[in-house]
């Protein structure tokens, strides 16, 4: 037993260093290979960790069926073994799964179960993805989204408020650049230009030049839209600033200049 425990050790490590490397196909073959010899001779917990990485080996190169399958598995295995938190991280994965698969009600299920889990272990920042993500389904969800666009939200604010929380100020920013997009598609502006603004001060101190750019283009799009021309001007002129201040193209900022005065023509 012991021979048969080394080999698959062997395996699950090389399978783990392909996966680092970004070859999931070989990273597969080992896993799968691994994944027998634990589970023949009777090691879960190990059987239940290479489960879980086949799962997003899988996911990594969108085969979401057989990623599904695999977290699945793991989640069994985890339960077994009475492991909360990767019953939670599957349980997550799962979720974002099924929403892709466009499961939604399967999706919504995994999700409240992943919150449940990082409520009661008081993992805050696992808690905001569950919430994140949920606010996710729930937008893709389109008959439920018509019937109750809240939700989406109500989701979204729950993720930006933990995160604010324990400072994860990176998935803060992202989620309110989401949200800033779900209000404006439900014309509430004044709102969207709160968050989106928040976004922006972000990215300026992290000097994520993309995201400068392009929220700044956004909130001179809603400006626009509440007809406040003159402010939306500024802030679309204050991209084109950004832009040279990162030596964009010159191609590109005349687009982006062409674009601006076919708006306010």
């Amino acid at each position: 037993m012991k021979d048969q425990e080394s080999n698959a050790n062997y395996f699950f490590v090389r399978g783990q260093k392909d996966f680092q490397e970004g070859d999931f196909q070989n990273c597969i073959k080992d896993l799968i290979y691994a994944q027998e010899i634990f589970s023949s001779i009777g090691n879960k917990e190990q059987s239940a960790e290479t489960l879980l990485l086949l799962g997003t080996a899988y996911n990594n190169i969108n085969q979401f069926s057989q990623a599904r399958q695999f977290y699945s598995l793991a989640i069994s295995r985890f339960q077994e073994l009475n492991q909360s938190q990767k019953i939670g991280e599957c349980a997550l994965l799962l979720g974002e799964i099924y929403r892709e698969e466009g499961e939604f009600k399967k999706s919504k299920q995994y999700l409240a179960k992943a919150t449940d889990i990082f409520t009661n272990l008081s993992n805050l920042e696992k808690l905001g993805d569950s919430w994140k993500e949920l606010a996710l389904t729930y937008q893709t969800d389109l008959v439920e989204y018509s019937a109750y666009p809240a939700r989406a939200v109500n989701a979204y604010k729950k993720a930006i408020e933990i995160y604010k929380k324990i400072k994860a100020l990176d998935k803060k920013a992202e989620v309110e650049n989401d949200l800033g997009h779900l209000l404006v598609s439900q014309t509430k502006y004044e709102e969207s230009l709160k968050v989106f603004q928040n976004a922006l001060n972000h990215f300026k101190k992290q000097k994520d030049k993309d995201q400068i750019i392009a929220l700044s283009i956004l909130i001179g799009r809603v400006f626009f839209e509440l007809d406040k021309k003159s402010k939306a001007k500024d802030y679309m002129f204050k991209a084109i600033d950004e832009m040279k201040n990162f030596q964009y193209s010159t191609e590109k900022i005349n687009q982006l200049k062409q674009t601006i005065l076919a708006m306010f023509n």
